[in-house]
């Protein structure tokens, strides 16, 4: 592999990388909150320790 090849293929690497970080920040963002599984009472489960 030539140093021009190499160059290219680390910064289509890198664009791709931060592309993804970025696109998850702006879903987070879209949809605050418990993601899933993570333990989280269900509203029902809070609306009964409400009583």
């Amino acid at each position: 592999m030539n140093a021009e090849i190499q160059t290219l293929g680390a910064l289509i690497v890198v664009a791709v990388a931060a592309t993804w970080l970025v696109l998850r920040a702006l879903a987070k963002r879209k949809n605050p909150g418990c993601g899933g599984d993570c333990g989280c009472p269900t509203d029902e489960l809070k609306a009964k320790l409400k009583r």
